[in-house]
């Protein structure tokens, strides 16, 4: 028989062990602490993703039939499920491995890149990322910046750096000719994003081969970008030479 009591899971002893019986909705059942505090993070997830960070705790807490008294027993505040949320979209399926091919110069550049980004699409490419990075730049810019930054640092600066030890780039010289490098590693690596962008931001189609896309991609930018950034060191120690022997004023 179907009991009328109300919904424990509704209740801030919700998790406590106890020998009620179990109601028909999923979220009334006992669960784990690290079972319940994953099931809040997956919904927070799921809603962030699809409405945006404007969604409350009292939201999160009523699509999973607890109260909110409840969630903050796990997540004293929003900021806190932000920051987990974070963690788990961003952070926790980052591949460290990602960083050992980039570098390792026993492949050619070019190898290594296509395997890279054909591996990391895997990782950007779902909605919920896509959905939640977008969101995140419009209202919480600091997820944004925590995770560019680390692109930056542990990615784009690596492959800067074995981009000009394969093609003979002289070593940028000042932070602007540095960031010429960035800025142009940044143009073919977003490419890749923006297929995201395209099929859940913008419900376009996309390439069906995405590996081919990838391919072409890689070799556009091997077949260009290292001859430009070479023209334009030469270009920028001729001005220099030429600035040194000019005659001083008189």
């Amino acid at each position: 028989m179907t009991s009328n009591k109300p919904d424990r899971a509704a209740s801030p002893e919700a998790d406590a062990p106890a020998g009620g019986p179990r109601t028909k909705n999923p979220s009334a059942v006992r669960l784990s602490k690290e079972e319940r505090e994953q099931q809040i993070v997956l919904k927070a997830i799921q809603l962030f993703a699809e409405r945006g960070f404007n969604v409350s705790t009292h939201d999160i807490a009523r699509a999973l039939g607890i109260t909110q008294p409840l969630l903050y027993r796990y997540f004293p505040t929003k900021e806190a499920l932000v920051d987990r949320v974070y963690d788990e979209v961003f952070v926790r399926k980052w591949d460290p491995v990602w960083e050992e091919w980039l570098a390792d110069s026993t492949h050619p550049l070019g190898e290594r890149l296509k395997r890279y980004l054909k591996d990391y699409a895997q990782f950007i490419l779902r909605s919920d990322w896509i959905r939640i990075f977008i969101s995140a730049g419009l209202t919480r810019q600091g997820i944004n910046q925590r995770y560019i930054a680390r692109l930056r640092e542990r990615h784009f600066m690596v492959i800067a750096r074995e981009l000009r030890k394969e093609y003979g780039i002289p070593e940028p010289r000042n932070e602007d000719e540095l960031e010429d490098e960035l800025e142009l590693i940044w143009s073919m690596h977003s490419g890749v994003f923006y297929i995201g962008m395209r099929k859940w931001i913008y419900a376009l189609p996309v390439p069906k081969n995405l590996d081919h896309l990838v391919d072409m991609r890689v070799d556009a930018f091997l077949l260009g970008v290292p001859q430009v950034l070479k023209r334009a060191r030469e270009g920028q120690a001729a001005k220099r030479a030429a600035k040194a022997t000019m005659p001083e004023p008189r």
